[in-house]
């Protein structure tokens, strides 16, 4: 029972979880394009939940596409760099909203979105909110010379009680990568694994993908192998318009596993690449027939391995 007190609070710090024409950086990846295909993705929406007698965690996971000139309006701008724009009229933006109640602690509300060019999974913006403890609010912009980020914290308590836009600790950061010399042809987003996972073609042939993903500071370098098929136990709400379905039983999974190593940076030490907190043997479990990922597992620092499961599925 511990364990899973401990999983669920790592869990929560490591979450802490466009125009139509193409900019001179994304000229260049031309060959990257339509490497995903949206229509492989069934899910409009996805939760996960996790409890115990201490702590009960939620996590839903919303996809929707926005004409791209909207969504190039809601970014935040760069001081430095061309910013990334979608290719196509269309740019989907992936939402994370998570809620961790525990009966130690005040409630705690995290929300991550990232927007993204659905061809080939390159992050545009990245927004990232935590409120109730260590309150930060993160906006990012992703560009052709590297990553902007401009960071909002409270200064005390009861500024914490306000909205982001009236904290008065403000820091702005750059931190800058150069793709080609990194061999990648996009920069995406770590949330975008699961979004890669549904939509890759080749990952149920049996096959591999490699991304380059920022982390924290810097970009790693994740592959995405399929590493065979393995039964596993779901019990999940299926919704689709009106009509609800309750899936149980056990099914078979396709297993992709995520192996990750940081690329070169300015920064002194590399970061640990993390994944909703799980650093190591972290796999991705799909259901190969509706593509829909039914459970990621893997190894979190002093908790060992741990499980998120499906809880329920909005289709689209």
């Amino acid at each position: 029972m511990n364990r899973m007190i401990t999983l669920l609070l790592l869990v929560t710090a490591g979450l802490s979880v466009l125009s139509a024409a193409p900019s001179p950086s994304r000229a260049q990846s031309e060959g990257a394009i339509n490497e995903f295909d949206p229509q492989r993705v069934p899910w409009k929406q996805l939760r996960y939940q996790s409890k115990s007698w201490a702590v009960t965690l939620t996590m839903a996971m919303t996809l929707e596409a926005l004409p791209s000139e909207k969504a190039q309006a809601a970014l935040v701008a760069s001081d430095r760099g061309v910013p990334h724009k979608a290719v196509g009229p269309q740019t989907l933006r992936l939402r994370l909203d998570m809620e961790m109640d525990s009966l130690f602690k005040d409630p705690v509300q995290i929300t991550n979105v990232v927007w993204f060019d659905p061809r080939d999974a390159a992050a545009l913006g990245r927004y990232r909110l935590r409120r109730g403890e260590d309150d930060f609010e993160k906006n990012y912009r992703f560009t052709d010379q590297g990553v902007f980020r401009r960071n909002r914290e409270p200064q005390s308590k009861e500024e914490s009680r306000g909205e982001p836009d009236q904290w008065s600790f403000h820091r702005q950061t750059f931190y800058a990568h150069d793709l080609a010399q990194l061999g990648c042809a996009v920069a995406s987003e770590r949330l975008l694994l699961f979004y890669a996972a549904s939509a890759a073609a080749e990952l149920s042939a049996g096959q591999q993908r490699s991304l380059c993903v920022f982390g924290k500071r810097q970009l790693h370098r994740v592959q995405l192998k399929a590493q065979g098929r393995r039964r596993v136990q779901v019990d999940y709400l299926e919704r689709r318009q009106q009509v609800q379905t309750q899936r149980q039983g056990e099914t078979e999974a396709l297993v992709i596993a995520l192996e990750a190593e940081p690329l070169a940076s300015s920064l002194d030490k590399p970061e640990n690449f993390s994944f909703l907190a799980m650093h190591k043997n972290i796999e991705i479990l799909i259901d190969p027939q509706t593509h829909l990922p039914l459970q990621v597992s893997g190894d979190i620092p002093k908790a060992g391995s741990g499980d998120l499961k499906l809880l329920e599925v909005e289709l689209k």
